[in-house]
């Protein structure tokens, strides 16, 4: 009886070591099978609407049932009739914000290849060690991207999207990931009247609506700065029949403005109405409007004093300085303009700022002399510099302001100015056209000197002459006594 006990144990012990092997088997399939099925990416395509009427916009998006650290795909080619529709746009995924997309277009193909830009991948010199942004990641189905399409006006019948080639899907570690595409699908094109009163487009040029739009959401709100009175809106049907009136978007008043766009509906009697509550800044200057000079200083622009008088020749307008529109006053042949400025530690007030020489100079009127082409301010003269040779103080009323400085023997006026680059020196004043032009002192020496010898020359030339003229009449009485001589006396 023991030996076939034995026997039994001994042949259970031997088809458990065969079963084990298949179980292994098993495992590492269902394994594999699982691992497989996570890197599995099925597509498919939907419509935004099954019957689209002539002129309706029709958005066709590309889904993916999940999307394992995807960091690239495309290019996927997006299969349409031509003829029947029209490519407007397409519109990138919510949840994948951070990818760039990039599209092209040919016969009855809309063509998508997308990537992660702020994807990076870094490691050490050696490469031993790699880190990496974490790439977007979900289980959850999930739009890759919309592409908008209209229907041409002499469509009919139906028209087929699929996506004809799926091209690659890459993840985070450079892997191609498998995918599936799942269907197609056929929209019938109505010929029913529309009676679609949607918007696919609402903006306000130089202006941020809030919430961002969508055809579903009627009420926003936007700023505009001070200096804006009039607001371009652009606004696109979702059926090209649609009619759009826009009103209260010109003269707008400082404040609250109600801007009004009304669609109309291809039947004539369906409407919708979207409405943006757009403010009008009180302020010229827009937030955070900063300018900077060739020192690296910084200035924050503000709004002009009430009751702010302008220098003479001056008037007031909106310009451009370091990308924001901000209040000036300029003038006609002068390159500076007015602009009024905090330098964060002095009270705030006028300057005169140069774009071209990127140059920010404190502007006070009772020393700023203003002159097409050029601006100078009396400036106060270093004490080791000299004054030019042969000027005395003197002082020179000039535009209405008393200027210091020092007139020579011939009523030549000059004084000490810097110009816009901050370079100082004399300058001489002519009265006749009321202008200023750098003093360079005249070297006399030569003059002197020639002076002195048209001096000795005509001195010699009067000696000479005396001597001329005495010979002359030395000469005269000689003669006449030999032709005429006295009577000898007896």
């Amino acid at each position: 009886m023991e030996r076939p006990v034995k026997m039994n144990r001994l042949i259970r012990i031997m088809s458990g070591m065969l079963i084990l092997p298949v179980i292994l088997c098993f495992l590492s399939a269902a394994v594999n099978t699982e691992a497989h099925a996570d890197s599995l990416i099925n597509l498919s395509v939907k419509a935004s609407n099954t019957e689209p009427g002539i002129g309706d916009v029709l958005t066709i998006s590309v889904t993916a049932d999940n999307f394992p650290s995807i960091i690239s795909f495309g290019p996927m080619k997006i299969h349409y009739d031509a003829q029947i529709a029209e490519y407007l746009s397409i519109d990138m995924g919510s949840e994948i914000s951070s990818f760039v997309y990039n599209t092209t277009q040919d016969d009855n193909f809309v063509n998508v290849t997308a990537f992660d830009q702020y994807y990076q991948e870094t490691g050490n010199e050696d490469g031993a060690a790699v880190e990496s942004n974490v790439a977007y990641s979900s289980d959850s189905q999930m739009v890759l991207f919309s592409v908008n399409f209209r229907i041409r006006q002499d469509a009919s019948g139906q028209i087929p999207f699929w996506i004809e080639d799926a091209g690659e899907f890459r993840d985070a570690n450079g892997e191609e990931i498998s995918t599936v595409v799942d269907n197609s699908i056929s929209v019938t094109i109505s010929d029913k009247v529309s009676d679609d009163a949607n918007l696919v487009l609402l903006s306000i040029n130089n202006a941020v609506l809030e919430p961002s739009f969508s055809p579903d959401v009627t009420e926003y709100s936007a700023v505009v700065e001070r200096a804006v009175t009039d607001v371009p809106v652009t606004a696109n049907a979702s059926n090209l029949w649609a009619s759009i009136i826009i009103s209260g978007n010109n003269n707008l008043q400082i404040g609250n403005n109600q801007v009004t766009v009304t669609v109309t509906a291809q039947d004539g009697v369906t409407t919708k109405e979207y409405h943006v509550n757009l403010v009008r800044k009180e302020s010229y200057v827009p937030e955070n409007a900063v300018v900077a000079d060739y020192d690296g200083n910084s200035y924050t622009f503000l709004d002009f004093p009430q009751g702010f008088t302008a220098p003479e020749g001056f008037s007031q307008k909106i310009k451009n300085i370091n990308n924001f529109p901000v209040p000036v006053y300029s003038r006609d042949g002068v390159s500076s303009v007015l602009v009024y400025l905090y330098d964060g530690e002095n009270p705030p007030g006028l300057y005169l700022y140069n774009s071209d020489l990127k140059t920010v100079m404190p502007y006070s009127p009772e020393k700023t002399l203003v002159r097409k082409s050029s601006i100078l301010i009396l400036a106060d003269m270093p004490e080791d510099l000299k004054i030019p040779k042969d000027f005395t103080a003197a002082n020179e009323e000039i535009d209405g302001k008393l200027f210091i400085g020092y007139r020579d023997s011939e009523d030549q006026f000059v004084c000490y100015l810097m110009d816009e680059t901050g370079t100082a020196g004399f300058y001489s004043y002519d009265s006749e056209d009321n202008m200023f032009r750098r003093y360079v002192p005249v070297d006399r020496t030569a003059e002197k000197a020639y002076s002195a010898l048209l001096m000795v020359f005509m001195i010699v030339a009067a000696v000479e002459a005396v001597f001329i003229v005495v010979i002359v009449i030395v000469v005269h009485r000689v003669m006449s006594h030999r032709n005429n001589p006295r009577p000898r006396r007896v």
